[in-house]
């Protein structure tokens, strides 16, 4: 079927058209269906290790260690990295990365916000990481059935259940709800029995509808296991992580262009001061505005 300029999906149909030359028909049929997708080959070797790397510097400025890869001793159990767009132009391809993006895009909106980036770095242990939707910013059960939230997990290591894969229950998203109970619990006898690990190789992108139950097993293996998660909101969401308003971001803005300052939150209409709504760019005329 061709997808033409019909107005009653206006944006849908711009977003469609990029996922057909993209090539990523059967990722989004996957979201439908599943609440999750795979891409292979999201990123090249020399970005999964500039992203390590980066990531690496961010956890020995906070806790005065560096990780060490090869043995994890360094950061045992789960250690979070936080506000990283801001090191370097790996992190900025990884918002702007076109096949996850367009995915994002599909599930939120042209008009979607960037809320964090962050890295989850788990070293050996014994701790999964429990069983939960992304919606766990405020927004309570019952969800909507469109996806509020969204997120795209790079990995920068190779998953496997021993390592401290990704887990994800599938078809989770169309419960509409959080996880509640013995839901939350991740292996062993009296763990959820839907939940399964995502065994993929670095470099691979797993992008997730923000209802989607998820965590990750704990890793058994000497090393870490490393991700960068790119999280993503609709616009009427407050974000995680404040950006538009840092210096580093207005130059981010003037380089990356039009799309990037969108998520940035350039767009955004609420929030004003003293002088008051913009009538225009919320959409309205400011005389209409007047007369009610």
């Amino acid at each position: 079927m061709e997808i033409g300029n019909w107005r009653a999906t206006k944006e849908l149909n711009e977003s469609f058209a990029d996922i057909e030359r993209l090539g990523l028909e059967r990722n989004a049929l996957e979201l439908e269906a599943f609440g999750f997708t795979v891409i292979e080959n999201a990123i090249s070797p020399d970005t999964v290790e500039a992203l390590r790397q980066g990531i690496f510097d961010a956890l020995q400025q906070r806790t005065g260690r560096r990780p060490d890869p090869d043995t994890g001793e360094t950061h045992p159990e789960l250690n979070m990295a936080h506000y990283l767009l801001f090191r370097g132009e790996a992190f900025e391809h990884a918002v702007l990365n076109e096949r996850p993006l367009a995915l994002i895009t599909y599930l939120l909106g042209r008009s979607c916000l960037l809320s964090s980036m962050t890295s989850h770095v788990k070293g050996p242990g014994k701790r999964p990481l429990a069983l939960h939707s992304d919606n766990g910013n405020g927004i309570p059960s019952p969800f909507p059935a469109f996806a509020q939230v969204a997120n795209c997990n790079y990995v920068l290591s190779d998953y496997t259940r021993e390592s401290g894969a990704f887990a994800v229950v599938p078809g989770s998203h169309r419960l509409c709800r959080h996880p509640v109970g013995p839901e939350v619990r991740l292996g062993g006898e009296d763990g959820n029995p839907d939940a399964i690990p995502v065994e993929v190789p670095a470099g691979s992108a797993i992008v997730f509808h923000g209802n989607t139950w998820h965590g990750s097993y704990p890793r058994l293996t000497p090393g870490l296991r490393v991700n960068l998660a790119v999280y993503f909101c609709r616009r009427y969401l407050a974000t995680q992580e404040r950006f538009g308003s840092a210096v580093a971001a207005e130059d981010q803005i003037a380089r990356l262009g039009p799309r990037f300052a969108r998520l940035m939150g350039s767009e955004l209409t609420y929030g004003w001061g003293e002088e008051g709504p913009d009538m225009t760019r919320m959409g309205y005329e400011a005389s209409r505005s007047q007369h009610g």
